[in-house]
């Protein structure tokens, strides 16, 4: 038998394509104590619309036929990329987020999660925002790998093992 409680000790972490999945299952159920999301789509308008430097070309290509697989183009099914679009859909977030970027990214701008950051501050929600500033889509420096290490493990201390707050998760004024 399946005990519910269980599902209140359970965190979910994800990056690029997975960050984008973390970002949208946080807006769609509390199933999870916590997430964790980096270099993440949050608005799939501006997504869809961004040059894309890995081959030089509009990443229409992603949301319609490649991993998002809408099938259709933005004109086409507007709603399809609002109803998928976690920025969209910030209100009914209810787990606390822990949110990251590579300040560089040319891959996933780092925009997405910054947006997303700021649409949970202004609804008074949890999330804390890490934005490694030399960095773009992967962390290569040794110093950042180690230091998102150590926070995702201090966060899933806290929201799964009931740890200690760390200072760097009490908001700040932005």
């Amino acid at each position: 038998m399946f005990h519910w409680k269980i599902k209140h000790r359970s965190g979910l972490n994800g990056h690029s394509f997975g960050g984008y999945e973390s970002y949208l299952i946080a807006t769609q159920t509390n199933r999870f104590a916590t997430v964790v999301a980096g270099n993440g789509w949050t608005d799939l308008v501006s997504a869809s619309l961004y040059l894309g430097p890995t081959l030089n070309i509009p990443d229409f290509y992603r949301a319609e036929y490649d991993q998002l697989r809408i099938g259709k183009s933005l004109f086409e099914d507007m709603n399809a990329y609002l109803d998928n679009s976690p920025v969209l859909l910030a209100q009914k977030v209810t787990t606390p987020v822990l949110g990251w970027v590579g300040k560089e990214d040319r891959h996933v701008n780092a925009l997405q999660g910054q947006e997303f950051y700021f649409a949970l501050r202004r609804l008074g929600k949890e999330e804390v925002l890490l934005r490694y500033n030399d960095e773009g889509h992967n962390l290569y420096n040794n110093k950042s790998q180690e230091d998102l290490t150590l926070r995702i493990q201090q966060w899933f201390d806290r929201y799964l093992k009931n740890g200690p707050i760390k200072d760097w998760m009490i908001p700040t004024e932005d």
